[in-house]
Formats: C-alpha cells, sequence, structure tokens
C-alpha cells in the first residue's frame, strides 16, 4: 500500500523517480516483520523516516510502483 508521502518526478531521460514528498529525497527499499513470521516489504525516506509504501510481496510492490508511475507521467 502506498502512503500519503509518496511521490513521483520525472528525471531528465523521463525516467519516473520515487520521492518522499515531505524531504525530496528518494526512499530506501528494506523488509521488516509485522508479526513474528511476517515478512513485509517497506519503502522508507531515509532523511525523516516515515514509511512511503508497505507491501506483502515483491509481486504486489512492483505492480502498484507501477500503477502508481503511470499517474505521475499522466500529470507532466
Amino acid at each position: 500500500m502506498i502512503e500519503l508521502h509518496l511521490g513521483g518526478m520525472r528525471a531528465r531521460n523521463g525516467t519516473i523517480i520515487f520521492i518522499c514528498s515531505t524531504c525530496k529525497v528518494p526512499p530506501n527499499f528494506t523488509f521488516g516483520a509485522r508479526n513474528k513470521g511476517e515478512l513485509v516489504y517497506l519503502m522508507l525516506c531515509p532523511k525523516c523516516g516515515i514509511v512511503l509504501g508497505e507491501w506483502d510481496t515483491l509481486e504486489a510492490r512492483g505492480r502498484e510502483l507501477s500503477e502508481f508511475a503511470k499517474t505521475v507521467k499522466a500529470k507532466h
């Protein structure tokens, strides 16, 4: 699930860069556990520590970020 603080911008070469909408820095991708035995994939702002996204699988992360990138392209 993408959180409210995830933003995106278009790079000079046309690719989409994900950023923290608060700090304007690219996120870190990491993983952790909600409960013992439950793996979750996270996207965190390295500067302010806000969770920018959280997913149960890498496939779900890829699908949701691809859809989000399309909305960024549409805005520019």
